[in-house]
């Protein structure tokens, strides 16, 4: 096995919350890139969302918005968006309960004013910072041409619990990775659709073996990823559930977590003379 995929998320593995790329994470990742191997991202972001913090890494293509979107080399292999009846669904169920959402689309996340301003409220709460949203568009409507890839959702009355209730099965509800209360946010999927069918995706678009997929995380909603990867890593600041489903739990995002886990997978895989 001479040529592995590894397939990176981005908040909390990649970067630190509110911090830059560490030298020791792009080093190594340069240095598994020289060797032959391939780099992916595999994040809930969709490719207009992507962080330019991350831009020094050469990255072969990716997984976004939790496998709705699949690119190799620059070209869209795989892409999955909501069909109008689910649309339908989502956008009169917010408004009946009274959900505050981002609405993530190829185009840009679209968010009422009320949606953002609370959703930043959150973020300075839990982080003590905001995460930039580029393409973001304030508006009280969507447009009828855009379409859904994800959805981030709030409930001020902390009714998450009801909203996985009344929406598991349909789509998929997963807790949020942003270090916010579960029972105030979460995160709205496509049936189906996950990081780790992304990347079987992907890979059998490549026509190679999941057995050489990598998958590095820290989040509930890398889970399936860290699952169905040959070699699952999480985090050492990972969600429990990330290091429960993970094969080896690395270092923290800070203390060369990264750079530990290529060197564990090169090891696993390739011996001790990588």
């Amino acid at each position: 096995m001479e040529r592995l995929n590894f397939f990176f998320d981005v908040d909390g593995t990649l970067l630190p919350f509110g911090k830059g790329l560490p030298e020791s994470a792009l080093k190594a990742i340069l240095d598994a890139k020289a060797k032959g191997h391939r780099i992916f991202v595999s994040t809930g972001r969709s490719p207009l969302e992507m962080d330019p913090r991350l831009s020094p890494i050469p990255f072969d293509g990716g997984v976004y918005a939790g496998g709705c979107t699949v690119i190799y080399q620059g070209k869209t292999v795989y892409r999955r968006r909501c069909t109008e009846e689910e649309r339908e669904t989502l956008l009169s169920y917010f408004e009946k309960e009274g959900i505050l959402s981002l609405i993530q689309c190829d185009e840009g996340t679209y968010a009422s004013a009320e949606s953002f301003e609370y959703f930043k409220e959150l973020l300075i709460k839990a982080n003590g910072n905001v995460i930039d949203v580029p393409g973001l568009v304030i508006t009280d409507h969507l447009p009828v041409t855009a379409e859904i890839s994800k959805i981030v959702c709030v409930s001020p009355s902390g009714e998450v619990d009801k909203i996985r209730k009344d929406l598991e099965g349909p789509f998929h509800v997963i807790d949020n990775t942003l270090g916010i209360d579960n029972a105030i946010m979460c995160e709205i999927c496509l049936p189906s659709s996950d990081k780790g069918s992304g990347i079987r995706n992907l890979m059998a678009y490549l026509k190679e073996d999941m057995k050489t997929a990598v998958g590095v995380g820290d989040g509930a909603n890398d889970v399936e990823m860290i699952e169905y990867c040959g070699l699952g890593i999480a985090m050492g600041n990972a969600s429990e559930c990330a290091k429960e489903a993970a094969d080896y739990v690395t270092t923290s995002v800070e203390s060369d977590g990264i750079k530990n886990a290529i060197d564990y997978a090169l090891g696993v895989y390739l011996g001790n003379n990588h």
